[in-house]
């Protein structure tokens, strides 16, 4: 047998009903009807008190307790259980973050799908499987500053809910509640008393029967259903039936508001107590417009326009209480005077001009004296340096709590650096390029290259065929492993829009994307000596011999003195036109590009000019 316990708590106003076991569903049902939610956490239901409610609650429970834990303590339990959470996401971030990372830690940030290439479908599969895994730590860091801010706001709602002044104002909102309830008692028992009277008399002083009240009652709707007209027409009802129905409708309705008066006054006892204790004592009302006299006197007179608060001066313009009775409330009212020490009438008349106004039929007062206008210009500057005070007080408040969690706003951005950083990376998404030619140099073949072309401190370098820029990298290691004299300012041409703009900028001090066979030696990129460039590197595309009209092309450019480094196809043609210019020639293995996809014989050529 399912056995309840039920508690009420004054200080969130809430019914908190705990069941033995789990409950059938008719039970189920009627308290998930009554309003009843289900806290798993705490394995309770619980709901704002409403009379109905804590019927429910005396019928399942017989009795309600005073709850035993405190606002502040089941705070402290949903901050710490929020924590919790807070820490579980921010391992399930930091994860997957790791996750995407692993599988990237081979692939250059930005470097662009390349489709046709044998590479394609396991570049996509990564690519999907870095961005899910991104989207993961992106997601579960903004769950976890979800269940941070909930810890937080959890505790400075415990904490705001006993501050003094919230308590004031909770205060004035339960009087005001209270109030209604009295209002619609006081009309519910008016109507009883309407329904109920039987000395109601015609006229001509003869007595009327319950059918006649009850007709002339229902015909005017007075406190009751509107078809009851209709259903006593009809003869659904007899008189006696619809005076006793709707007795016992508003008797219903009294009791109901008896009790939520009854329980607000509680509230309200409990509320005041803890106010009185705290000493709170409310501050001061500001003086406002209504609390200045109204004077009436003629002659010259100088106000406060309404929104500038500049003076104007004119002269009172004289009406008698009858005329200003006529004017409609919209067009008149009140200005504060100069000095601020009381108030005139003004009012729009016929030359659709506002004037001021002074009424010649009523009392005629004194203008207020010197030593009245200097009481009140000095109250007004110690009420404005009272508030000058208080305002400057709340920002030196606020200053010194944002220096206080300066550090622990540092750290927490710091924290989200990472995930911020993937979140903006997401938006850019992956990169789909069209480079069918495109056989990317092999990081150790492109050391090689860079070994023979012996680049020396500010040379003037040229990579007409960039592609992802594995030449380039070697060209920077190299150098940062030197670390002497000036860096080479390496010019690098792309044809690929797409693969140039995924160049990472500290690789190149120049990307030009244009076809590198229709550069000219006037370009801007290029070195005014005559030459030009002081080395070349380069892996030229192979198709249809291209790469011979490119190192003929990258001759062009070559200072004397340079020497330029290429990568070319080992068939007859290039045997026969480029062999002839090399330096040297040396055949590289077969399976040199076979990670790129292919198995094409090539050769690593240099030219010394």
């Amino acid at each position: 047998m399912t056995t309840f316990d039920a508690s009420y708590d004054c200080s969130d106003d809430k019914l908190r009903l705990r069941a033995s076991s789990r409950l059938d569903a008719e039970t189920y049902a009627k308290v998930k009807a009554a309003g009843f939610g289900w806290a798993a956490k705490q394995g309770l239901f619980y709901a704002v008190w409403t009379p109905a409610r804590e019927d429910l609650a005396l019928e399942l429970a017989g009795d309600i307790e005073d709850e035993s834990t405190s606002l502040e303590d089941r705070a402290a339990q949903r901050a710490e259980r929020f924590s919790e959470y807070e820490a579980r996401r921010a391992r399930d971030a930091e994860q997957a973050r790791a996750g995407a990372a692993r599988i990237a830690d081979g692939i250059p940030l930005g470097q662009p799908i390349l489709v046709g290439h044998h590479s394609e479908r396991h570049a996509r599969r990564d690519a999907e499987r870095i961005e899910n895994g991104m989207r993961k730590a992106v997601q579960m860091w903004e769950t976890k500053e979800y269940w941070r801010g909930r810890a937080a706001a959890s505790l400075a709602h415990a904490e705001r809910h006993e501050v003094p002044a919230v308590r004031a104002r909770r205060i004035k909102t339960l009087e005001a509640s209270q109030r209604k309830a009295q209002r619609d008692l006081a009309e519910s028992e008016k109507r009883i008393r309407v329904w109920s009277d039987d000395t109601i008399k015609h006229k001509d002083g003869s007595p009327t029967t319950l059918a006649e009240r009850v007709a002339f009652l229902a015909r005017i709707g007075a406190g009751c259903s509107y078809d009851l007209q209709g259903k006593l027409e009809r003869g659904e009802l007899t008189p006696e039936a619809a005076q006793a129905s709707v007795i016992a409708g508003h008797e219903a309705s009294a009791a109901h508001e008896r009790r939520w008066i009854s329980h607000l006054e509680n509230r309200l006892v409990y509320e005041r107590a803890l106010l009185t204790e705290s000493g709170y004592v409310p501050p001061a009302k500001p003086k406002s417009k209504a609390d200045l006299p109204i004077l009436n006197y003629s002659g010259r007179v100088a106000y406060r326009t309404r929104y500038s608060r500049d003076v104007m001066e004119c002269e009172a313009t004289p009406l008698t209480k009858a005329e200003w009775a006529k004017i409609h409330a919209d067009y008149k009212g009140t200005v504060i005077s100069a000095c601020g020490t009381h108030r005139l009438r003004t009012c729009l008349l016929r030359d659709h001009a506002y004037h001021v106004v002074v009424l010649t039929d009523s009392k005629q007062h004194e203008r207020p004296s010197a030593a009245t206008i200097a009481a009140q210009a000095e109250e007004d500057a110690v009420a404005r340096d009272l508030l000058l005070a208080r305002k400057t007080e709340q920002m030196q408040a606020r200053i010194e709590a944002n220096r206080a969690a300066a550090p622990e706003r540092e750290q927490a951005a710091a924290e989200a650096a990472p995930f911020v950083a993937i979140k903006g990376a997401l938006k850019a998404g992956v990169q789909v390029v069209v480079a069918p030619q495109l056989f990317p140099t092999p990081p150790d073949l492109a050391a090689r290259m860079v070994e023979l072309a012996g680049i020396e401190p500010g040379d003037r370098v040229l990579e007409p065929s960039v592609g992802i820029g594995n030449i380039l990298r070697a060209i920077v290691d190299a150098e940062l492993s030197r670390k002497e004299g000036p860096a080479p300012h390496v010019v690098a041409v792309e044809i690929n829009q797409a693969l140039a703009d995924a160049l990472p900028k500290h690789l190149a001090s120049d990307v030009v994307c244009e076809d590198f066979l229709k550069i000219t030696s006037e370009h801007p990129v290029c070195p005014d000596t005559e030459g030009g460039f002081d080395r070349v590197l380069m892996n030229p595309p192979f198709g249809q011999a291209q790469d011979i009209a490119h190192i003929r092309h990258a001759l062009t450019f070559l200072a004397p003195g340079g020497r330029l480094v290429a990568i070319c196809a080992n068939g007859p043609r290039q045997q026969a036109e480029l062999r002839p210019l090399a330096t040297t020639w040396e055949e590289l293995p077969e399976d040199t590009f076979s990670a790129q996809g292919t198995n094409v014989r090539t050769v690593l050529m240099t030219i010394d000019r």
